[in-house]
């Protein structure tokens, strides 16, 4: 097994993680802002989703995809449970697909990212690494949603 192997092995667990704990949520639950924050549970995930495939399936796998960031955190549209749950599972399964096929040396190539309205270079691990940081980070988030919406 090499590096993206085992690197989407370690972004495998923590997408279970996000999907264990909204998994009890209602989807009233996954669509109400807590007081005082920005965003609703499906928000996030629904941002994970676009996230990932912009960081892993275009960056990474050179797939062409045209990110609506915005759009993924627009109050307007609800956000439905079992539509986005499926979403992030079948996300997760393209890159799975991706990252077996990634030989070691691959990791090192630089491509061309956009950060808001720049055009930065990084590298397919920093990539990587970054959907790994970011589902990271929104996971505390999660949880921290999680409990409060629970009540």
């Amino acid at each position: 097994m090499g590096e993206a192997q085992r690197l989407g092995a370690y972004l495998d667990e923590i997408r279970e993680a996000v999907l264990r704990t909204v998994e009890p949520l209602r989807e009233d639950q996954l669509n109400r802002r807590p007081p005082g924050l920005l965003n609703t549970p499906g928000i996030l995930l629904r941002h994970l989703a676009g996230s990932e495939r912009y960081w892993i399936h275009r960056t990474v796998g050179g797939e062409a995809f045209q990110r609506d960031r915005e759009a993924e955190f627009s109050l307007e549209v609800p956000v439905r449970k079992d539509e986005v749950l499926e979403a992030i599972r079948r996300v997760g399964e393209h890159t799975r697909r991706i990252l077996q096929h990634l030989p070691d040396e691959a990791l090192e190539d630089v491509v061309e990212v956009q950060r808001g309205d720049r055009t930065d270079m990084a590298t397919k691990r920093y990539a990587i690494l970054h959907t790994i940081s970011h589902y990271s980070y929104h996971l505390g988030q999660l949880r921290i949603y999680a409990r409060l919406l629970a009540s």
